[in-house]
């Protein structure tokens, strides 16, 4: 059996993304005698530095806005490329990206054309769901992260619910599965005296993350837990803003910003809880990146993270937006060692039975094979994290 040609597409390449990681991973484990990959990019081309680390050949598309007259030629030349590489599979990331690239591939006779949906579409409005509705039309089948995605793509944009395929996140790390860094409390900022008890969040400094809810639990938890000190590690637009939160709530210092970290592990096994605030979650990485470290999570009862937190056994759900359930979930984790402890090592069996590379990887394979060889939109796409 001959490779399948796969046909990749981005808007953008943001290295440290959530789903370029993803996007990267996969793309690091094809054997190259199954898959022929190319990876495009609908707008800025990737830097050649990063360019050298991909196992594939990239190319940029070079459209801005959709609407110009250039936009228009780059839309026909695509047509056109795509036809001469005859393509097996399109695989399709982000709104601009599916708004364009569908069509194109469509007009260019790709047989299975996939749309990647990995949020819950928190933000789309009602004009933008009519275009995604339209598009979704030439569409074939969409692949998502997590059985909410699922449903949301189902309700919303009117998207057969047997034509979406559940795939969760992977975790790509190369280390192996069992691998546990010991905690170094050299990763720790200035100011975190020794024994202090450790609540972190991995998270961009961006609205929809509402890191600002985590400092507000963190005023919380400092009035019960003194010793307790809390790390954010990101970046994003809102960084001025949650730090003078911090300076209202005399929490400055206690709330530790330590910006982007490129590898959080070392960082994560000071932990002794992880927090996310999202009010609106796909599949988290973060999640996964906790359990997998054993760190017990706490988070808000929203999109695919239950999913992950198995609730009472790996981590704590509360409900959504309910800050005060959220630091008395934390409390109860700090002044509980043995229910950690517990949690901690559930959370990381959990994680490496559910979400190995080899795992996602067997199930990636699975939906490829299958859609490549069924006649067109006839695969029957199931959830294999049932």
């Amino acid at each position: 059996m001959r490779a399948l040609k796969i046909a990749f597409f981005i808007d953008a390449w943001t290295p440290g993304s959530g789903t370029e990681n993803q996007l990267k991973g996969m793309l690091d484990r094809f054997d190259s005698d199954s898959v022929t990959a190319v990876l495009y990019t609908l707008r800025d081309a990737i830097p050649e530095d990063l360019r050298q680390r991909f196992p594939c050949p990239v190319h940029c598309l070079g459209v801005g806005s959709l609407l110009s007259p250039r936009a228009a030629g780059r839309f026909f030349s695509l047509v056109a490329s795509l036809r001469a590489e005859r393509f097996d599979i399109a695989m399709v990331y982000f709104v601009d990206t599916n708004l364009f690239v569908v069509p194109a591939c469509r007009l260019a006779g790709i047989p299975n054309i996939v749309v990647n949906r990995r949020d819950m579409g928190y933000w789309y409005e009602k004009r933008l769901l009519q275009k995604l509705n339209l598009v979704n039309r030439l569409t074939d089948y969409f692949l998502v992260n997590s059985r909410a995605v699922k449903m949301q793509v189902s309700a919303h944009e009117g998207f057969p619910a047997d034509r979406i395929q559940v795939i969760p996140n992977g975790m790509w790390n190369p280390d192996k599965d069992d691998s546990h860094p010991p905690a170094d409390r050299a990763f720790l900022p200035d100011g975190v005296p020794a024994g202090a008890k450790i609540v972190g969040i991995t998270a961009s400094l961006r609205s929809v993350k509402r890191v600002d809810r985590f400092v507000d639990m963190a005023a919380e938890v400092a009035q019960r837990v003194p010793d307790a000190h809390f790390l954010i590690a990101g970046q994003g637009s809102l960084q001025a803003e949650l730090r003078q939160q911090t300076r209202q709530l005399n929490l400055a210092d206690r709330v530790h910003f330590l910006g982007q970290v490129a590898d959080v592990r070392p960082l994560l096994a000071t932990l002794d809880v992880g927090v996310l605030t999202s009010e609106s979650e796909g599949l988290s990485n973060s999640l996964l990146e906790y359990a997998r470290a054993g760190i017990p999570a706490v988070t808000f009862d929203t999109g695919g993270n239950r999913e992950v937190v198995v609730d009472g056994r790996t981590g704590l759900l509360v409900p959504e937006g309910d800050t005060a359930a959220l630091a008395r979930s934390v409390i109860r984790l700090l002044d509980d060692q043995d229910l950690r402890l517990a949690m901690a090592q559930a959370g990381r069996r959990h994680a490496v039975r559910s979400f190995s590379a080899e795992k996602i990887m067997d199930q990636i394979m699975e939906f490829f094979t299958g859609v490549s060889s069924a006649p067109r939109r006839s695969h029957p796409c199931s959830d294999p994290t049932k």
